[in-house]
């Protein structure tokens, strides 16, 4: 169902998540710029509209591939505890991935939530997860992933709070035999935040990855490093620029 070494982050989440740390303002927007991934570099365009409780956004870029576009919707009734979410990414070479589902609280800091993924290739991941608050102010997060052929994958993290930003740290297992565990720290920098991530799996390899995303004006920079269990790295930089 899925790899267990980093996965490189897709273009849609990518422009997605700089784009959002540029403006998180309520009301309707509209925005342009350009940006440098790590194959492929182009312009891209998004509107944002946001009310108590909702928000919608729409994302379009273009490059030398062709045009993609990624359309995001949340809700979310405070006074109930439930709201939803769903998304659908088109991309230049005619494929597509979507996500929808539902959140219920069901207790302070507690949620369950329900939903579907659905692959390029047009596979259905049932996702299931539920977030409980603990007395020393942790949450666990218990993640289950079920295929279409009923295989799984499942993941137990701890998530805490620090001075400097928050820790995450789990294990994850599949039906078939595998599994492993994993860190994560995110520290606060007066420009951005520093994330320092392993992962291992059962054979004992280990991969090593580094995020340092900076903003500065309305540009936002995302310096990645991952390191192999053979000491092997790769680096590469990725931006978002707001046009004035």
């Amino acid at each position: 169902m899925s790899r267990y070494h980093f996965v490189g982050i897709t273009l849609a989440a990518f422009l997605s998540l700089l784009i959002l740390e540029l403006d998180v303002s309520a009301g309707e927007k509209s925005r342009s710029g350009k940006y440098q991934g790590r194959k492929t570099s182009g312009t891209w365009q998004q509107k944002v509209n946001r009310s108590k409780g909702h928000v919608d956004r729409t994302t379009t870029w273009q490059n030398e591939r062709g045009k993609g576009s990624r359309t995001t919707n949340r809700n979310w009734n405070k006074e109930t505890g439930t709201g939803n979410y769903s998304s659908i990414t088109n991309r230049a070479n005619g494929t597509s991935t979507s996500r929808q589902g539902t959140v219920t609280r069901t207790g302070e800091g507690s949620y369950v939530v329900d939903g579907t993924r659905t692959t390029p290739n047009g596979k259905v991941i049932d996702v299931d997860k539920t977030l409980t608050k603990n007395p020393d102010g942790s949450r666990s997060l218990h993640s289950v992933y079920t295929g279409p052929e009923g295989q799984t994958r499942t993941v137990d993290s701890n998530l805490q709070r620090t001075d400097t930003g928050r820790s995450v740290s789990g294990t994850y297992s599949t039906g078939d035999g595998r599994s492993g565990w994993f860190d994560s720290n995110v520290t606060r920098t007066e420009t951005g935040v520093v994330k320092d991530q392993s992962r291992t799996n059962q054979d004992g390899e280990t991969w090593q990855r580094n995020i340092n995303r900076s903003r500065d004006g309305n540009t936002v920079t995302r310096d990645v490093t991952v390191t192999d269990p053979h000491g092997q790295t790769r680096s590469y930089t990725q931006s978002v620029e707001v046009d004035e």
